[in-house]
């Protein structure tokens, strides 16, 4: 199911044997869809609503904004329909995101850090500029609501995580938020294939080198802009430019922000996995500049990245090709994600709070994998 008519273009062109519903999550019951399908007991329900909400880098408005509130029509269709088993996708960022949010500029002590308020005393912000968070406005209390759901109300068994992308064979490090949920007992999440003692992980050369010279169609930068990614470095970003030209080409607004802005003038390096692929690859703020070319990587590229086969034909303007291969979930952690599925269920299933500590931990870790790598000799 999918709402865009160019999206669902897509689907329908290269997989023309595949059922595709365009329709609003909201207008659909299990009534309808068991009408389309001719199916009364299904095995599996596999959804992944938009993410934009818990995106650390959109406006994290999370449930308040529309789009995160799909994440609970999808899940309404799951009590409705009572699949034996269903999976849950989305931004890694899901486990940390508030219910209710509130804007930087408004919170007490102006912490740009969300958990920062769960982790310390609340005395510590009272600064008396703004009153005290609340409960539905911390870190985690959406996937708090969200496991609620699944739980208490819906009567599923669960198992989530965060995966790697570049761990299961992608050359993209792309961090995802994966549920399983079962009537019984629920399977485990995939373990990684790549990686330390394993499989090298792959690479930007790997899925994009043989393209150097017949890229395909794509965007371009503007003149002020390619001549600021003339300065930076394979690998590199905005913290790789002078300061001054830094400020400027990003905006005081931008430069003086809190948070990493990892994505800002950000080039791909070859002989790592790509960071995860953005709909918006020729803007400066969600930058994916050729390794060696002052110029967005190209359509096709950006789908090799993801793991699309070059035969794979998206439909509509360059802005919405681009747009359909940044929200896809890599090939690689799709099919993970469904061998998964066909592996002999866990019969201990560890505590929520155990399993989301964990989640946090690969969170964590990967910020802090990114910040490393920025301030490693050469």
């Amino acid at each position: 199911m999918e709402i865009e008519p160019i999206f669902c273009e897509t689907i329908r062109t290269n997989r023309p044997g595949t059922q595709v519903l365009q329709a609003d999550v909201m207008s659909l019951d299990a009534t309808r869809l068991r009408h389309m399908t001719g199916q009364e007991d299904v095995d599996l329900m596999v959804g992944g609503p938009p993410c934009q909400s818990f995106c650390p880098g959109g406006k994290r408005a999370a449930l308040t904004d529309p789009r995160g509130n799909l994440i609970f029509e999808y899940l309404r269709l799951i009590s409705e329909i009572r699949p034996r088993r269903f999976v849950l996708e989305n931004v890694a960022n899901l486990v940390t995101a508030a219910i209710r949010h509130r804007p930087i500029h408004l919170r007490p002590g102006k912490s740009w850090n969300l958990s920062s308020y769960s982790n310390q005393p609340p005395t510590l912000f009272d600064t008396g500029d703004s009153p005290p968070l609340e409960e539905d406005e911390l870190s985690g209390s959406a996937i708090r609501l969200i496991l609620r759901t699944a739980i208490a109300e819906m009567g599923y068994r669960i198992s989530f995580g965060i995966l790697d992308s570049s761990l299961f064979g992608a050359p993209q490090r792309r961090y995802r938020f994966v549920m399983f949920g079962d009537r019984a007992d629920p399977p485990s999440l995939p373990e990684p294939t790549y990686g330390a003692g394993l499989a090298p992980v792959r690479t930007v050369r790997d899925a994009i080198g043989d393209l150097i010279d017949d890229p395909g169609p794509g965007s371009r930068y503007s003149g002020p802009v390619r001549s600021v990614f003339d300065l930076v470095p394979s690998g590199g970003n905005w913290r790789d430019l002078p300061s001054e030209i830094a400020a400027k080409a990003m905006g005081e607004k931008s430069y003086n922000a809190g948070g990493g802005k990892t994505g800002f003038f950000r080039r791909l390096g070859w002989d790592e996995p790509s960071p995860t692929i953005t709909g918006k690859a020729n803007r400066k703020g969600s930058a994916m500049c050729h390794p060696e070319e002052s110029r967005p990587i190209s359509v096709r590229e950006c789908a090799r990245l993801q793991g699309f086969p070059d035969e794979w034909r998206f439909s509509g303007s360059m802005h919405q090709q681009y747009l359909q291969i940044g929200n896809a979930v890599p090939v690689a952690l799709g099919e993970a994600i469904g061998k998964a599925l066909k592996a002999p269920s866990m019969t201990e299933v560890p505590a929520h709070e155990e399993m989301l500590r964990t989640a946090i931990r690969v969170l964590r870790s990967s910020a802090r994998n990114k910040a490393r790598q920025k301030t490693a000799p050469g």
